[in-house]
């Protein structure tokens, strides 16, 4: 099959644009993870307040 020159540019560039979109998700992705997990230690504090 042959494919022109331009479609093979405007594909490589759709391809390249949708991997760094992939990217950007992903990394966003595991920084809000990483800052939601840290904000659960894994323990709680129950405070009282005495009468």
């Amino acid at each position: 099959m042959f494919v022109s020159k331009g479609s093979s540019r405007t594909v490589q560039r759709a391809v390249c644009l949708l991997l760094s979109v992939v990217i950007v998700a992903g990394s966003f992705s595991a920084w809000a993870y990483g800052a939601e997990r840290d904000s659960h230690p894994g323990y709680s504090i129950t405070i009282t307040q005495l009468q």
